[in-house]
């Protein structure tokens, strides 16, 4: 149940909308790389939560447009783009090193909003490294230029990373503060997806405390405003939290009841690697309570989806599972096989990026082609008098 546990826990980190009305469709279609980089931001708030892949392939293809146009602005949001994907991926100090980058452009810019977001994604970077005093300090700039922001939200959209910084760094008393400001001003903004998540986590450090009856009655109001928010996927997680509460609480039966209707609705919404965890949750519910056969059953579903999607996070996380109960060689070595794999693509990925050269030569400039290159245009005349001188000798 851990692993479930830090499966929200993250979804916490990243304040990204739900909805996403452009298309990828749009930014092929867009002519102009000002407006490609425009969608491809966002774009980029719907990638980190349910594509973090597409946040590199949107990266590089802004990268090659920069080489052809070199355009400042879509240099930025392409290091955004692929710090981002860096981040999400566990190439952390260097996708770091491009927020940075990526963030120098948008001051000099003086877009506060554009500003905010990336203080709030240098702001995580640093959380993730444990490095708590400058991600309190990225997190509170966010704060400063979201307040002079137009979108009046974005002056609390770091608050509830503040919050999560503040307690993994050992005040709580402060996390709880923040958190609970947060939500007051999410209800003030009617942003409900926002009280959800506050709620989520107060009632993850109500967990943490053992403090179960607290917890329930926070994933309760998480239910309540992600039901207003519309949302199909808010309404899972508020549930799935739920469920686990109740798990712990000692009412394995309650909770299996919510998770398995978490199932039916992931089933709908088609978004797999949301799925596979569905049918781990309830798998690893089932193992908690030494039902090894039944757990196994749900396991194989989960393997089954991610292995035939290429879910190569989710494959490992469905076998790690396993291994509680399965410690066969077979089994570690099939894990370790993946974990390979998957550095293997994450490196496949990332060489994509290296694409100036190439960009180059599609131009056509021939001051990048080779020095040999250039004996083609001395020797094609001398093969062509050559050629001519011979035909009229053999004429006469």
């Amino acid at each position: 149940m851990n692993r479930i546990l830090l499966f929200f826990t993250l979804l916490l980190s990243f304040n990204v909308k739900t909805q996403n009305p452009i298309s990828y469709q749009s930014f092929i279609e867009t002519t102009s790389a000002k407006e490609k980089a425009i969608i491809a931001i966002e774009l980029s708030e719907h990638y980190h939560r349910f594509s973090v892949d597409s946040l590199n392939i949107i990266g590089v293809a802004l990268k090659e447009i920069y080489a052809l146009e070199n355009d400042p602005f879509v240099k930025a949001v392409y290091q955004s783009l692929l710090g981002g994907f860096d981040m999400k991926k566990g190439f952390v100090k260097d996708g770091l090193k491009m927020l940075e980058l990526s963030r120098s452009f948008f001051l000099n810019h003086g877009d506060n909003a554009l500003i905010s977001k990336a203080f709030n994604q240098t702001g995580l970077c640093y959380l993730l490294l444990s490095d708590f005093q400058k991600a309190k300090d990225n997190f509170n700039a966010s704060i400063k230029f979201g307040d002079d922001a137009q979108d009046k939200t974005l002056k609390f959209m770091a608050l509830i990373n503040l919050a999560q910084c503040h307690y993994l760094s050992g005040d709580t008393i402060s996390a709880q503060l923040y958190a609970k400001s947060y939500l007051t001003l999410a209800l003030k903004n009617e942003k409900y997806e926002s009280a959800a998540n506050a709620n989520s986590f107060l009632g993850q450090i109500a967990l943490d405390q053992k403090k179960n009856n607290l917890a329930i009655n926070y994933f309760e109001k998480q239910a309540g405003f992600a039901e207003k928010t519309q949302s199909p996927f808010t309404i899972s997680r508020a549930k799935n939290n739920l469920a686990i509460s109740l798990f712990f609480k000692g009412e394995p039966e309650h909770a299996l009841s919510l998770f398995k209707e978490v199932l039916e609705e992931r089933k709908e919404q088609g978004v797999i690697p949301y799925l596979c965890d569905a049918y781990l949750n309830i798998g690893s519910l089932y193992i908690e309570s030494k039902d090894f056969e039944v757990g196994n059953i749900y396991l194989d579903s989960s393997i089954f989806l991610a292995k035939n999607n290429n879910l190569i996070t989710n494959h490992i996380e469905a076998l790690e599972t396993r291994m509680e109960f399965d410690k066969s060689q077979e089994l570690k070595d099939e894990v370790r096989k993946l974990k390979g794999n998957q550095k293997l693509i994450l490196a496949e990925q990332r060489k994509l990026r290296n694409i100036k050269s190439s960009v180059t030569v599609n131009r056509g400039s021939i001051s990048t082609w080779p020095w040999y290159s250039y004996l083609i245009f001395i020797f094609i005349p001398i093969v062509v008098v050559l050629f001519f001188k011979n035909s009229l000798s053999d004429k006469g």
